[in-house]
């Protein structure tokens, strides 16, 4: 497995039908346009909460180690390790509201991917 690719990323791949990553989300070309919008808002949604839970994580971090007793360093490593994860799942997130919104505004493009699908 890829560093970058967290089970979010294999559930997607996963979801679209596909056992190995698929550029582009091309999974979702069979979507209508309406689901696709309904997708882009979700995925936009969950992007911003990973974020956020990122930088929150980070805050903690950082106050840990400015307080007076010394956080263990395996915590530290787990938290930091979690960071990335969740930086990974915030720019898969992204990609499939970028790639959601690209099929909703570009049906020909999404109707040729479909139908080699």
């Amino acid at each position: 497995m890829d560093s970058h690719d967290t089970s979010l990323a294999q559930l997607l791949h996963l979801l679209q039908g596909a056992h190995e990553p698929v550029l582009a989300d091309a999974g979702i070309t069979r979507f209508t346009p309406a689901r696709l919008d309904t997708l882009h808002g979700g995925a936009v949604r969950e992007a911003e909460a990973c974020l956020d839970r990122a930088q929150l994580m980070i805050r903690l971090m950082e106050g840990a180690l400015e307080g007076e007793h010394s956080p263990d360093p395996a915590l530290l490593l787990r938290v930091a390790q979690q960071v990335g994860r969740t930086l990974a799942d915030h720019r898969r997130w992204r990609d499939l509201a970028d790639n959601a919104a690209y099929y909703r505004d570009h049906p020909g493009v999404k109707a040729r991917i479909s139908a080699q699908l």
